[in-house]
């Protein structure tokens, strides 16, 4: 099973970003976890556009970092107290977000980290840091969009039987251990167009779609099976429709509170930075999602 140690959540300090601070939280208390890593960035690039300045106010820079520095202790506080959460280390580091978040999740060899997102920002993340983060970083990326109100309960696990697919399973056990899983792989049947095209009859078109899902569901049987799912804690669904269609309609039936989602699929046509679907999902969705990078997982 995938072992969450070590989170970091990084914060603007933005009430959204609260969101994450206390998911964060939640996650190493519920998961005893070994720490909890608060980590604010300063962007360098307004203070260079400061100090270039005729008449700098000298002491502009000094009072924003300080400033900062005592709202992130606020925050360790108002954590550790809430949660009894073990926040190990409280940073604040001047320079490129994105950069500086994906360096110190390295560093500390983090198995999580932990941003807020609005729902309705989600449909801007391009050229985001979020979106930046998610680019350069190995680490799987929790983006937090509702108000946590407790421990996940319903969570939606998308695979296409990537390297990824049995890794998200993983996740899911490891970081919702008393939540319903889902399993849900969405298919097409890519020769429907041609078979219409030539005349066949539509009994032989519902035999190829049923042929397809079939398939399908054998290897959706193969997989939960590898990945030792056991109880009424968990189901499969296998249906028919273009993946993200599928993945946003079911988590809006299911109720999920987080998808969890290969950063790249195994479809060639999608972005080979951020799988599309999986882009997708992140923009329109309204639950948490959770990405993960197979390279990076280590077992416990």
């Amino acid at each position: 099973m995938y072992s969450i140690k070590r989170i970091v959540a990084a914060t603007d300090m933005s009430p959204f970003a609260a969101r994450a601070e206390e998911r964060a939280a939640r996650l190493v208390h519920e998961l005893e976890s070994e720490s909890l890593h608060l980590l604010h960035v300063v962007d360098n690039l307004p203070l260079e556009a400061l100090r270039h300045l005729d008449q700098p106010p000298l002491d502009t820079e000094y009072h924003l970092i300080e400033s900062s520095r005592k709202q992130l202790a606020e925050i360790e506080r108002k954590l550790s107290a809430k949660y009894q959460a073990k926040v190990i280390t409280t940073s604040l580091n001047v320079g490129r977000p994105h950069t500086d978040i994906v360096r110190y999740a390295k560093l500390l060899n983090a198995e999580l980290i932990v941003m807020g997102v609005h729902g309705g920002f989600a449909r801007k993340i391009v050229g985001s840091t979020v979106d930046k983060v998610l680019r350069q970083s190995v680490t799987p990326l929790l983006l937090v969009k509702e108000v946590p109100r407790g421990p996940y309960q319903r969570i939606l696990v998308p695979v296409d039987f990537s390297d990824s697919s049995r890794r998200a399973i993983e996740m899911a056990v490891s970081i919702g251990p008393h939540a319903t899983v889902t399993v849900l792989h969405a298919f097409e049947a890519p020769l429907v167009g041609k078979m219409r095209l030539y005349g066949l009859s539509h009994e032989k078109i519902e035999a190829y779609r049923a042929q397809v899902r079939a398939e399908r569901t054998s290897k959706m049987q193969q997989l939960t099976a590898e990945a030792h799912l056991k109880g009424s804690s968990w189901s499969q669904l296998v249906e028919l429709g273009e993946a993200s269609d599928v993945i946003l309609k079911q988590a809006g039936v299911l109720e999920s509170d987080l998808i969890i989602i290969g950063k790249h699929g195994q479809s060639p046509w999608e972005d080979m930075l951020v799988g599309g679907v999986t882009r997708q999902v992140i923009e329109e969705s309204t639950c948490d999602v959770l990405i993960i990078e197979h390279e990076h997982f280590k077992s416990a």
